[in-house]
C-alpha cells in the first residue's frame, strides 16, 4: 500500500522546521546545560569517594593506633582510668578543666566551665528543718580536674557568716566544708574545712562525728582559699591525684552555722548522700600514659578515644570543631579571585557551607555506648557514619580492637566530621559552576554571533536573488555580488546562484528574440501562402467559393494574429521605455473607447458608468487605449452573447478606479494570482481566435509603467468577473 503523501507531520518535526537557524543554534547552546549537570553528578560521586576514602584513612589510623597499644596491658591498669560521673543521683560532673586554677578565693577562672556547675538547696536532703529557706542557705558546686590535681569550687550563698574560734577545740561549730573519701578495703576519711578569716583555710582529719581532729596537725596535701561576699562566701579546694585510686569514692557537704553564742549546726547540705559508702560517688582519672601516646598520635580536626572493655573512657585527645578547611582565596590569580568574589554571594545562596561549629559528644564522658562499640570490642573492626548530636555535621568513625594475645584490651575510637570534605566539595561546585557561566556565556555569544552573521548572509543572498528576478520571471541581474568571495558553502550557493542566474539569463534573451524572429523566418512563407492562394483564385476562379479556401485564408490571418501578439508583447516594454508621457482626460479617453466597443460588438451591451469628471492622468494616451482594448476583447471573449459589460470610472481619494466587469464564468481560485502572468489562459470562447495568454499580461505591463495596480475578482453574485485597475492622478 502507499503511503499518502499528505500525511502530517509530527509535532516536533514541525517545529524544528519552522525554526530560524538562529534559534536552533540557541537550543543547540542551552544543550550546554548538560555540562553542569554532569559536573553536579561528579561532584557527588567524588564526595562519596572522598567520604569512603576518609572512613578508609581513620581506619588505618585506628588500626596504626591500635598496633602501638597492642600487649600493653599496662596501660589499661584498673589503678588508673578516666573520668565519670560523680554523684550518680546528682548529676555532678567531674570537668575537664579549660584552664589553669589559681588558689585565690576567686571563681574568674571557672567562668568557662561553670556551666558544668551544680545547684544544692537541701531540699532533697535530711539533715535541713521543715522551716528551711532554701534561699537563706545554697550553693553551687563544680568539680574537676587538670594536671596532677583535682580541683573543687563551692559558691555558697550565706546570710550569717561564722568563722572559726580558736577558743574552741570542736571544729564543727562554725561554717565549714566536709570532704569524705573512701579508698578500696579502708575505713572511711573524713577531711573538715574550715577558716578563721578569709584567705587560707585549715584542713584537718576528724573523727567519724566531724567533731574534733584525730592529730593536732593540719593536713597539708589538700589546700583551700576562701574569701567572702555580701551574700555569703566562696571556697576553692585542691586535692592532689595520689589521693584519688580507680576505686576512691568521694563525698562533700557545706554546713551552716548562723548563731555565735551557741555555735549550733542549723543546716547541712550535702552534694550527694551520705549514710554508707555506696552512696559516695566515685571518681576516674585519667591514665597518663595513654594521654601521652595520644597526644603524640593527635590529628587535626579529629578526635581520638581509647576505651576499655567496659566502655569507659580511658583516654581522648583532639577536637572536631571549628574552621574546616580552608581555601586561601589569596593565593588564586588575581582574575580567578576576583571572579570567585563577584560569584561567590549568589552561589552561597544555592550551594549551602558546611557548619564549622556543631554540638557533639562532649570530652567528659565516662563512657560511649552504641552498636559500633559493642561489635569492636567484640573483636571487629568498625565504620561508621552517624549526625553530630545537633544534628548540624556528619561525624564519620572508625574503631578498631586492642588485642593481648587473644584477648581484647580495649578499642580505639577514631572520629572527624565530614566538614572538610563538604568544604572541598563546595569550592569544587563553585569553581565548575563559575567556569560552566563562562563557558557557556562565550559559546552563546560565539554561536549567536556566527549564527547572526550567517542568517544575515542567507537574507542578504536571498534578497539579492529574488532583486535579480523581475515579477514576471525576466533576470535583470545575472551576478550576486554577496559572499562570492568566500569559501565556505554560503559562498558556494552565490556562486551556483550566479551561474544559474546566468544560464537563466541567456535562456530567457532567447526567449524574448523568439518572437522576433519567428515573425521574420514566418513573414516569408506567409506572404507566399498568401500570393500562392490569390493567384490560385485568379487561375481557378471557382476555388474561390470552396470552403477549403476559406478555411486557408482563416488559418493565414490566424497565424499573422499570434505573430503580432508575440512581437506585441516582445516589444512593449521596449516602447514603453521610449515613450513620452503627456497629461489628458483619462475620462475622454475611456468614453471614445467605450463607443467604439459598441459599434465593433453589436451583440454586447457596453453601459459606461463615470462619476467623477474630468480625471487627468500622465503617460502615454495610446498604451492606455491599447490597455483598455485588451480588457474589451476579454470581457467580450468571457462573456455570455446578449449580456451587459459595465465599464465604470470614478475617483478614489488621489487615485482613479476603472473596473470592467462581464457576466459569466467565474475564475477558478487556483488562477486569481496567475490570471496576468504571460501565457495564462483560463479558456477559449470562440474557436475562432487565438488566446495566448498575453492580453491580460500586455494590461500589467502598461499598468505598471503607469504606478498602477491591476487585479481581476468573482462578482459577488456568483457569476461574472470584474478586472479593476487603478492609476495616479496627475498633480
Amino acid at each position: 500500500m502507499l503511503r499518502s503523501a499528505n500525511v502530517e507531520k509530527p509535532v516536533g518535526q514541525r517545529i524544528a522546521r519552522g525554526l530560524s537557524i538562529r534559534s536552533k543554534l540557541l537550543l543547540l547552546v542551552l544543550a550546554l546545560l548538560l555540562i553542569p549537570w554532569m559536573g553536579y553528578y561528579y561532584a557527588q560521586e567524588l564526595k562519596q569517594f572522598l567520604l569512603k576514602g576518609q572512613e578508609e584513612a581513620l581506619l588505618l589510623t585506628a588500626r596504626g593506633i591500635a598496633t602501638v597499644l597492642h600487649d600493653r596491658t599496662e596501660l589499661f591498669d584498673p589503678a588508673t582510668g578516666v573520668p565519670e560521673l560523680v554523684g550518680e543521683e546528682r548529676s555532678s560532673f567531674v570537668n575537664r578543666l579549660s584552664q589553669n586554677i589559681r588558689l585565690d578565693g576567686d571563681d574568674k577562672d571557672w567562668i568557662t566551665d561553670s556551666y558544668k556547675s551544680v545547684l544544692f538547696n537541701g531540699l532533697g536532703a535530711t539533715q535541713c528543718s521543715v522551716n528551711y529557706d532554701p534561699d537563706s542557705f545554697s550553693y553551687r558546686h563544680t568539680f574537676g580536674y587538670r594536671g596532677a590535681n583535682l580541683f573543687a569550687l563551692f559558691h555558697v550563698w550565706d546570710e550569717t557568716l561564722v568563722y572559726r574560734d580558736l577558743n574552741f577545740r570542736r571544729l564543727d561549730n562554725s561554717d565549714h566544708i566536709r570532704v569524705v573519701l573512701q579508698n578500696p578495703q579502708q575505713p572511711l576519711q573524713h577531711y573538715l574545712v574550715t577558716a578563721r578569716r578569709p584567705g587560707r583555710m585549715s584542713v584537718y582529719r576528724v573523727d567519724d562525728n566531724w567533731r574534733y581532729p584525730l592529730t593536732g596537725d593540719p593536713v597539708y596535701d589538700i589546700t583551700a582559699v576562701m574569701s567572702d561576699r555580701a551574700d555569703g562566701y566562696t571556697v576553692e579546694l585542691r586535692i592532689p591525684r595520689h589521693l584519688m585510686k580507680r576505686e576512691t569514692r568521694i563525698g562533700f557537704s557545706v554546713v551552716d552555722v548562723d548563731n555565735e553564742a551557741t555555735r549550733e549546726v542549723e543546716r547541712t547540705i550535702a552534694a550527694m548522700p551520705t549514710g554508707s559508702e555506696d552512696s559516695l560517688s566515685r571518681i576516674m582519672i585519667l591514665s597518663p600514659e595513654l594521654v601521652k601516646i595520644l597526644e603524640g598520635l593527635n590529628r587535626p580536626v579529629a578526635r581520638i578515644w581509647i576505651l576499655d572493655t567496659d566502655q569507659h573512657v580511658r583516654a581522648v585527645v583532639g577536637e572536631m570543631t571549628g574552621q574546616p578547611g580552608a581555601y586561601n582565596v589569596s593565593q588564586r590569580a588575581p582574575l580567578r579571585a576576583w571572579l570567585v568574589s563577584v560569584f561567590d554571594p549568589v552561589l552561597d545562596l544555592f550551594f549551602a557551607t558546611p557548619e564549622s561549629d556543631f554540638m557533639d559528644v562532649p570530652l567528659d564522658v565516662g563512657e560511649r555506648q552504641g552498636e559500633i562499640f559493642t561489635r569492636v570490642l567484640a573483636g571487629e573492626s568498625q565504620a561508621q557514619r552517624r549526625p553530630s548530636i545537633d544534628g548540624r555535621a556528619e561525624i564519620l568513625m572508625a574503631a578498631f580492637p586492642i588485642f593481648s594475645g587473644e584477648r581484647v584490651l580495649g578499642a580505639v575510637l577514631v572520629e572527624q566530621s565530614s566538614n572538610e570534605i563538604l568544604a572541598l566539595q563546595q569550592i569544587a561546585l563553585k569553581n565548575l559552576t563559575i567556569a560552566t557561566i563562562l563557558v557557556f556565556v562565550f559559546v552563546a555569544t560565539a554561536m549567536l554571533l556566527f549564527a547572526s552573521n550567517l542568517t544575515l548572509r542567507i537574507a542578504r543572498l536571498r534578497t539579492s536573488t529574488e532583486l535579480a528576478i523581475t515579477p514576471e520571471g525576466r533576470v535583470q541581474d545575472n551576478n550576486i555580488p554577496v559572499a562570492t568571495s568566500t569559501h565556505d558553502e554560503v559562498g558556494d550557493l552565490s556562486r551556483s546562484i550566479t551561474n544559474m542566474l546566468k544560464r537563466l539569463s541567456q535562456y530567457t534573451r532567447y526567449l524574448e528574440a523568439m518572437p522576433d524572429t519567428l515573425a521574420h523566418e514566418l513573414s516569408n512563407p506567409l506572404n507566399v501562402v498568401n500570393s500562392s492562394l490569390e493567384n490560385l483564385e485568379i487561375e481557378i476562379p471557382d476555388s474561390r467559393n470552396s470552403k477549403y479556401m476559406a478555411r486557408a485564408k482563416n488559418g493565414i490571418v490566424r497565424l499573422r494574429s499570434i505573430l503580432t501578439s508575440l512581437t506585441e508583447a516582445a516589444n512593449l516594454e521596449d516602447a514603453l521605455q521610449t515613450e513620452e508621457q503627456e497629461k489628458f482626460d483619462f475620462v475622454e479617453l475611456v468614453t471614445g473607447c467605450v463607443d467604439g466597443y459598441k459599434v465593433s460588438n453589436p451583440d454586447r451591451k457596453f453601459d459606461l458608468d463615470i462619476i467623477h469628471s474630468p480625471l487627468l492622468v500622465l503617460g502615454s494616451a495610446d498604451h492606455l487605449a491599447q490597455m483598455l482594448d485588451k480588457l474589451a476583447d476579454n470581457a467580450v471573449d468571457f462573456s455570455d452573447p446578449d449580456t451587459t459589460i459595465l465599464v465604470r470610472l470614478q475617483r478614489a481619494n488621489d487615485k482613479i478606479a476603472l473596473s470592467i466587469t462581464n457576466e459569466g464564468p467565474l475564475l477558478p481560485e487556483a488562477m486569481k494570482d496567475r490570471l496576468f502572468d504571460p501565457m495564462i489562459s483560463v479558456g477559449k470562447k470562440k474557436a475562432d481566435k487565438s488566446h495566448l495568454g498575453l492580453g491580460l499580461f500586455i494590461t500589467r505591463l502598461i499598468t505598471q509603467y503607469h504606478k498602477g495596480e491591476v487585479s481581476a475578482a468573482n462578482k459577488g453574485g456568483g457569476s461574472g468577473v470584474e478586472i479593476t485597475i487603478t492609476l495616479p492622478l496627475a498633480t
